[in-house]
C-alpha cells in the first residue's frame, strides 16, 4: 500500500534528483570538507624581529651597539681605551682691521646753517646746526668694503657768500666743491670702497 506523499518543493525536488544511491553496507559519508587554510606566520616572526630591536635599543638608552673586535682576547677584560688627546691649536690674535683716515672739511667766511656728513660710509649719518667755519670731522672707516660713500651736505649761513667742502681720505684729496651766494648749498661725495675708483 503506498501513501499519497506531500507536495515537494523545489529544494525538496532538487536533493533528490542529485542524491546518489549509496552501496549497501557502506555508513554515509559527507562531501570532505576544504583544507583550512594555514595562518601565515611570517607577521608574527617580522613582530618579534621588532620587538627585540626596541627592547634591546631601550636597554641601552636608546644607544646603538657598539661594535667590538676581538684580537683572541677576552673581550669581557678588555678596558676600552680613551681617545687621544691632541693638543689644544695655538690661538693667534686677528690682525688689527686696517682702517681708513676720512677728514671731512668745510670752509668760507662766517657760518654754515647745517652741515650732514656720512658717520659709516653707507647710510649713517649725522647733522651739526649752525656751526662756525671753517669747521672739519675725522672719522675712521674699515678697508676692504666693496662700497663705501663720503658724503658731505653743507648750507651757508646768513652773511657767508660762499662755503666749500672737501673729503680727504688717508691724506689724499678724493673730492671738492664750492658753491656761491646767500645761503648756497655745497654736496659731494664719493664711492671710496674696491668698486670706487
Amino acid at each position: 500500500m503506498s501513501y499519497p506523499q506531500p507536495p515537494q518543493g523545489p529544494q525538496q525536488q532538487f536533493q533528490q534528483q542529485f542524491q546518489q544511491p549509496m552501496p549497501p553496507g557502506q555508513p554515509f559519508q559527507p562531501y570532505p570538507q576544504p583544507p583550512k587554510k594555514k595562518a601565515k606566520k611570517w607577521p608574527w616572526v617580522v613582530g618579534a624581529i621588532l620587538l627585540l630591536i626596541i627592547v634591546s635599543s631601550v636597554a641601552n638608552g636608546g644607544k646603538a651597539p657598539q661594535n667590538t673586535t676581538s684580537t683572541g682576547a677576552d673581550t669581557n677584560t678588555a678596558a676600552p681605551q680613551a681617545p687621544a688627546q691632541q693638543p689644544a691649536p695655538v690661538q693667534q690674535q686677528a690682525p688689527a682691521a686696517a682702517k681708513r683716515t676720512v677728514v671731512y672739511e668745510v670752509s668760507g667766511a662766517g657760518t654754515a646753517n647745517s652741515i650732514t656728513y656720512t658717520t659709516d660710509g653707507m647710510t649713517s649719518t649725522q647733522q651739526e646746526g649752525d656751526v662756525k667755519l671753517p669747521w672739519s670731522k675725522t672719522l675712521e672707516l674699515p678697508t676692504g668694503e666693496a662700497f663705501q660713500m663720503v658724503t658731505i651736505f653743507a648750507q651757508a649761513g646768513e652773511g657767508t657768500p660762499e662755503i666749500t667742502a672737501k673729503i680727504t681720505v688717508d691724506g689724499k684729496v678724493v673730492k671738492e666743491g664750492k658753491s656761491s651766494g646767500q645761503y648756497a648749498v655745497v654736496n659731494i661725495n664719493d664711492n671710496i670702497g674696491s668698486l670706487g675708483k
